[in-house]
């Protein structure tokens, strides 16, 4: 099966072991975070929810994450895939020949630039409001099958609330959200001809809980869910390496540790997958950052 849809959960580490979420950087602080993620699947969720097996396919994600605090309630946000490669294993028969070659393709991937706004940010419960473009600066359409992709080539727009609670004096928080991504239309201009497609808006919701059991480490299970609304065209070619599929919806959960090791400097690993979905990639997401915090 070629046509399938790549999950890709970008990881959002606080800029401090009770920041993020509902909480705004404060003036002149910041987060900045390299980060290095494959996926790896051999098999998918189809329209119906069920397993298909396909292709191995992989994608890898360099990419790097920054927060900044413009003021104490404006913070400014950045997700900038640098390089992202995908590719699909060669098919096989029985007696281990060759069927169908596999393919490879490479490239910048969708930017996503953001402003976070702090409304309520005295207290233990903190609340605020984002808005998240999303910038088309990867192909949608690469590699000799042209089902290759490192962008989806539509620009969209998230609007996010984050409401986070700290339990403080036990070192434990929690964080929900809730969000619409509203999508846009993409042209798949291929070697036999283009291809217009209009993406379905999502309804995003999500969480988080965190345990810091000292001032250098941070241990946080996330969720995450997305549904498709389904108010879009024809799906077109959100194919082979789609980072941002069209009518895909998933629910996701993803661990994650956290070291602060050297003063501002820390490390973090995790591990992503969508325990259920439709149209979409049914493995795991492994990611290893460095990430460094503004004072």
């Amino acid at each position: 099966m070629r046509y399938i849809i790549i999950l890709f959960i970008s990881i959002l580490l606080p800029s401090s072991l009770l920041a993020g979420g509902g909480w705004p950087q404060p003036k002149g602080k910041g987060f900045f975070k390299l980060n290095q993620s494959f996926l790896r699947a051999q098999s998918f969720y189809s329209l119906d929810g069920s397993l298909v097996d396909i292709t191995t396919t992989t994608v890898y994600i360099s990419s790097i994450y920054g927060e900044y605090g413009f003021t104490d309630r404006f913070t400014g946000i950045l997700y900038a895939p640098l390089f992202v490669r995908s590719t699909i294993n060669d098919r096989k028969s029985t007696i281990n020949d060759v069927v169908e070659p596999g393919d490879a393709f490479d490239g910048i991937g969708d930017f996503q630039l953001g402003l976070k706004y702090g409304i309520l940010t005295e207290g233990p419960v903190a609340l605020s409001a984002s808005l998240i473009l999303g910038l088309p600066f990867g192909d949608n359409v690469g590699g000799d099958t042209e089902l290759l992709q490192t962008g989806d080539g539509e620009f969209n727009q998230l609007l996010k609330l984050e409401a986070s609670h700290s339990f403080y004096p036990k070192p434990i928080y929690a964080t929900l959200s809730v969000g619409y991504n509203n999508r846009g239309d993409a042209t798949f201009a291929y070697s036999a001809g283009e291809e217009d497609v209009s993406f379905s808006d999502e309804f995003h919701w999500g969480g988080e809980i965190g345990w810091t059991p000292s001032d250098k480490w941070l241990i946080a299970l996330k969720w995450a869910q997305v549904a498709s609304m389904n108010n879009g065209g024809n799906t077109g070619n959100t194919g082979a390496s789609s980072i941002f599929g069209n009518n895909a919806s998933y629910f996701a959960i993803s661990p994650e540790v956290n070291y602060q090791f050297a003063g501002q400097w820390g490390v973090s690993a995790s591990l992503g997958t969508a325990v259920s979905g439709e149209n979409i990639l049914a493995g795991p997401n492994i990611g290893f950052g460095i990430y460094w915090n503004l004072d």
